[in-house]
């Protein structure tokens, strides 16, 4: 249940996750152009422009201006091959168009945190340091998590602790937060305080309570979740045929819906053979490139740590399926 390790920044000391198999597996046409939905600091896009040729394009996008700036850095040796721009991803399609591009051979949507991200104690993702409670990828917009919790119902604070973080102190917390008030919550070390309380100082170590807290705030916040799935779907609509759609996701909530929509997409006919037509509904439109989630070897997790939790699913776009088997 843990939303973080995705790519780090040039000098982290980390390694982009899963970054030879997302090369590996993303890559069909080396001269192509490829669409980065989540670039963080650009190490899964660092890799991949070094495999691809003079010809090819690379598109990357992220909602966190701060991770676009060094992104751009980072990848200013490739010069015009590599785009990089500040918008949320589920704005693709708009960004494409005013790029003028008609198809992409290939996208990748990394959905976790980055290293930078969780080290900034600025941001707020990482309740191991003191600092503003904000949790917001783009900073210019919406209500920070403080915000959010100051303003929002017992139970509307209960139900996102329970349906994003499958927290089963939630009705507790969400109790305490709301006594909190009138002096509310500011930093990531009140909110601390109110778990410790409930869960005690084991609901600080790494994968219990303050992690599944800190995870639903983030995910109601950004509004995450609602976002995978239409992105997913507007994928496969741009990629060219035999183009791939390449999704790590972190956390047990957001690969549910990467596993849904994946397997839905690639759904055949399940009619009899001795039906005249389908009436199943099934409309294919391309294929699991692996039938499991690829994961990162032990060597990679023993080097990188938040890469633990990572899985990475692929799909193929074949327009030409038939809906009968």
């Amino acid at each position: 249940m843990r939303g973080e390790g995705r790519d780090d920044q040039a000098g982290t000391g980390h390694e982009p996750v899963l970054a030879d198999q997302v090369t590996a597996e993303l890559i069909t046409d080396l001269s192509g152009i490829y669409l980065d939905g989540t670039i963080g600091g650009g190490g899964h896009a660092e890799v991949m422009l070094k495999k691809l040729s003079k010809d090819a394009r690379y598109i990357g996008l992220d909602r966190d201006n701060a991770a676009v700036e060094r992104s751009r850095v980072r990848l200013e040796p490739f010069g015009s091959r590599v785009s990089v721009i500040h918008s949320d991803y589920r704005n693709f399609t708009s960004v494409l168009h005013g790029l003028g591009v008609e198809r992409v051979h290939g996208v990748l949507l990394d959905l976790g945190l980055s290293s930078i991200q969780l080290d900034d104690p600025s941001r707020g993702f990482a309740y191991r340091f003191d600092g503003p409670l904000d949790l917001r990828f783009d900073i210019s917009e919406g209500q920070s998590a403080a915000e959010w919790l100051n303003n929002a119902s017992e139970q509307e604070i209960v139900t996102a602790l329970l349906a994003f973080g499958e927290e089963r102190h939630a009705k507790r917390i969400a109790r305490r937060i709301v006594a909190a008030r009138p002096a509310g919550i500011a930093t990531t070390g009140d909110l601390v305080a109110i778990i410790r309380k409930v869960s005690g100082p084991r609901g600080l170590e790494f994968g219990r309570s303050a992690a599944r807290v800190f995870q639903a705030l983030r995910i109601v916040v950004n509004d995450e979740l609602s976002a995978i799935p239409r992105a997913m779907n507007d994928a496969v609509d741009w990629l060219t045929e035999g183009g791939r759609l390449v999704v790590i996701a972190y956390q047990s909530l957001e690969d549910r819906l990467v596993k849904t929509f994946m397997r839905g997409a690639a759904r055949e006919c399940s009619c009899p053979t001795a039906y005249p037509q389908c009436i199943c509904g099934a409309n294919p439109r391309g294929i699991l490139v692996h039938r499991r989630a690829l994961v990162p070897s032990d060597r990679e997790i023993k080097s990188n740590p938040r890469a633990k939790s990572a899985k990475m699913r692929v799909f193929e776009r074949r327009s030409r399926l038939g809906g009968r088997r």
